[in-house]
Order: C-alpha cells, then sequence, then structure tokens
C-alpha cells in the first residue's frame, strides 16, 4: 500500500474494497463469457484511481485470496448473493400510479383493475429488466454457474444464486399479498403464493431474456381500454393476466364499504382487496369499456415484474 494511506485496510476491508472493483468493471464492460478480462492489474489500477491506494499482488496474493482465479469466483458469488432489485422498486412504482386511480367497488371493477395492473406491470417490468445492468450481470452469473470448472466455487456461486433469488422472492411474495388484498383477490385451491412468485418471475425473466435476443419487447393490440380503447400489451403482461387469472378468485368477503382504500381513486397506503375471472378460469369478458384505469405511463414504466 502506499504511504499516501494513513492505515492499512484490515484483510475484510481489502477483501471488500477489491469486490466493490471487480463488481463495477463487470457492471461497466460486462462478463462476456467469463471474468477472464477481471485481473488483479485491472482491479488495482481502478482501487488506486478512486481511492489512491496502492495495491499489488503481494498485497492479496495468500493474504485475501490465493490465486486471481479465486478472486474471480468471489466476484461472481458477490454478484450473485445480491439481493437488491432496482427494477423491482420501479415497476411497483408505476403500479402505485395505476392504484391510486382504480375503481374496486364491484367484482367486474376489479376485474378491470387487474387487467390494468398487469397491463402496466409488464410493460414495466420489460423496461426495467430490459435495462438493468444489474439484471444482465445477475443473468450471466447463472449462466455461468454451470460452466465453471472447480466444484467448490459452482457451489458457491449456486448457494449464492439461490440466496439471493430467496431474497427477491420474499420481496415479491409480500408485496403481492398487499397486492391481491387490495384488489379483493385471494388464492384458489391448492396454489400457494410462493407458487405464483415462482411462476411469475420465471415467466418474466425467460421474457427479459427473449427480449434481449430479439433487441425488442413485441407488442399485441387489444381493445382494453376506456370505450373500447385500443391498448398496447406485451407479451409479458398478458402472460401475467393469465396467470393472475389461473392462481386467484375474487374474495367474498372483501367489502369495500370497510375498506377506505378499497373506494375509488383511494390512495392505497395499505394494500387489503381482491379480483378474478369469472369461477372457471379462462379470460372472458375481455371487450370493449372494460379498462377505466390510468394509461399514464409515460415516465412512469421503466421495468421488470417481476409483475
Amino acid at each position: 500500500m502506499t504511504a499516501g494511506r494513513k492505515k492499512n485496510q484490515s484483510r475484510d476491508e481489502l477483501r471488500r474494497t477489491l469486490l466493490e472493483a471487480g463488481r463495477e468493471i463487470l457492471l461497466e464492460e460486462g462478463l462476456g463469457t467469463g471474468p477472464g478480462n477481471l485481473t488483479f492489474k485491472k482491479v488495482f489500477e481502478r482501487v488506486e484511481r478512486d481511492t489512491g491506494v496502492h495495491l499489488t499482488n503481494a498485497s492479496v496474493i495468500k493474504r485475501v485470496w490465493e490465486n486471481q482465479a479465486a478472486f474471480q469466483a468471489d466476484v461472481l458469488v458477490d454478484i450473485a448473493h445480491d439481493e437488491g432489485r432496482p427494477e423491482a422498486d420501479e415497476t411497483v412504482r408505476a403500479l402505485m400510479a395505476v392504484l391510486e386511480r382504480v375503481d374496486l367497488s364491484t367484482v367486474e371493477s376489479r376485474r378491470r383493475a387487474v387487467r390494468e395492473v398487469c397491463r402496466v406491470g409488464g410493460v414495466a417490468s420489460s423496461d426495467a429488466l430490459a435495462n438493468s445492468t444489474n439484471w444482465s450481470l445477475w443473468i450471466s452469473v447463472l449462466a455461468m454457474a454451470t460452466d465453471v470448472s472447480s466444484p467448490e466455487q459452482r457451489g458457491q456461486i449456486q448457494s449464492a444464486l439461490q440466496e439471493g433469488y430467496g431474497a427477491v422472492a420474499k420481496f415479491w411474495e409480500e408485496t403481492l399479498e398487499g397486492l391481491i388484498s387490495f384488489l379483493g383477490l385471494r388464492l384458489r385451491q391448492p396454489w400457494t403464493m410462493h407458487q405464483f412468485v415462482s411462476a411469475m418471475t420465471a415467466y418474466a425473466q425467460g421474457c427479459s431474456i427473449r427480449q434481449g435476443v430479439d433487441g425488442y419487447a413485441e407488442i399485441v393490440v387489444r381493445p382494453t381500454g376506456p370505450n373500447g380503447e385500443d391498448q398496447e400489451w406485451t407479451l409479458l403482461a398478458a402472460g401475467l393476466e393469465a396467470l393472475m387469472f389461473q392462481f386467484f378468485d375474487p374474495d367474498p368477503e372483501f367489502d369495500t364499504a370497510y375498506s377506505p382504500i378499497g373506494r375509488p381513486h383511494a390512495r392505497p397506503d395499505g394494500v387489503d382487496g381482491a379480483i378474478g375471472p369469472p369461477r372457471g378460469g379462462g379470460l372472458a369478458g375481455d371487450t370493449a369499456g372494460e379498462d377505466r384505469s390510468g394509461q399514464h405511463l409515460q415516465g412512469q414504466v421503466e421495468v421488470g415484474i417481476d409483475l
């Protein structure tokens, strides 16, 4: 380390500094086919540029990592373990704009609300995941987890991926429990919220990968707007709608008279409600004039649902 550094970093501090530098480099340059371009030399230069600390191989090898390959694997584990999902936050913000204006006074109006939540959430999720460097890096690590030569390192990456995904799934389970209650829905038997989130996130992630290959999200126009006006739907949004109507039914105990957030135009600061298609499933009733909720997507949709 340089003399300019007032005190030596501990082993843990040095490890964290180098992992963060490695992660930043991969976020900027991408992972490509592997972490081979993530050399100690490149990371040391980044740390010195940002902190003024000069590092050498002797500062790290045998002290923090056995070798460069072990460091590269640790960066992948760090990325795989990421529990942050800014794209999920963007999707939730887009949905809040819809929930502030929905009419939940009847079963039919709640069905329209569900449809609009899926439409807006699908667009937001598609955009957010497509533009998320965190997501693209995470999915690259996921693909690479089966191609790491060391069984021990492969196991570490896969374990970290499972923990990171588990945290994201928990976030969506808790968020959607509130949303489902707010919309006046209940789970159909024998489904669970965990199963719905697993299906939803898998479908969203698959659509995001396909969008990355095609370079665009396929759009379908449907007459679901007010007075039968045409509205644009992504395939992700249409799939989410189908999943919602498969997993959820209207809650017969939902009563807007006792739920302030169930009133038309009430702001959903909490969440307590329910909806679905006619019993027996399907999307019956997809007719003109079925969507009264907000169409103001510009500037509010930035990505991915994950809904």
